[in-house]
C-alpha cells in the first residue's frame, strides 16, 4: 500500500513537466524562440524521466490494492493511457533526436500532441480513482 499512496505524490511533477515542456515547444516553434525551445527541451526530457520513476512507483501500487469491480475500469484505463503517455513522449523524443527535416518535425509535433492528450487522460482516471473511488486514501468515518 505503501507504493499506492507514494504514486499520486510523485507523479504531478512529471504531469507539470511533460505539460509545460509540449506547450513551451508548441509556442517555441510558432515564435521561433531558441529560449523557449531549449527550456522545452529541458522539461520534456526531465518530465519523461521522473515520469518513468511515478510509474514504476505506480505499477508497485496497483500490485498492492485490492482492486474492487467498482475502480477496476478506471484502474486500467488510468495504466492504458500513462502507459500510451509513456511510449508517446518516448518516441517523440527519439524522433527528435534522430529524425530531421520536415517529415520528423512533423511527426514530433504529432507525437506531442498524442502524448499530452494521453497524459491528461490518464490524470483524468488517476483522478477519478482518487476522488471518487476513494483508493488509497485514508477513511474518515
Amino acid at each position: 500500500m505503501f507504493f499506492a499512496k507514494l504514486h499520486p505524490l510523485l507523479v504531478h511533477f512529471p504531469v507539470a513537466l511533460l505539460i509545460a515542456g509540449t506547450l513551451f515547444e508548441f509556442y517555441g516553434k510558432l515564435q521561433k524562440e531558441e529560449a523557449t525551445l531549449a527550456a522545452a527541451r529541458f522539461n520534456l526530457l526531465l518530465g519523461f524521466w521522473t515520469a518513468l520513476a511515478a510509474a514504476v512507483a505506480g505499477i508497485l501500487g496497483a500490485l498492492s490494492l485490492d482492486v474492487k469491480p467498482k475502480f477496476k475500469t478506471a484502474l486500467v484505463l488510468h495504466a492504458e493511457f500513462a502507459s500510451a503517455t509513456l511510449v508517446l513522449f518516448a518516441a517523440a523524443l527519439l524522433v527528435r533526436r534522430f529524425w530531421k527535416g520536415k517529415t520528423g518535425t512533423s511527426l514530433y509535433v504529432i507525437l506531442l500532441a498524442a502524448g499530452l492528450t494521453c497524459l491528461l487522460a490518464a490524470g483524468y482516471w488517476g483522478g477519478e480513482m482518487v476522488h471518487r473511488f476513494g483508493v488509497a486514501t485514508p477513511r474518515i468515518n
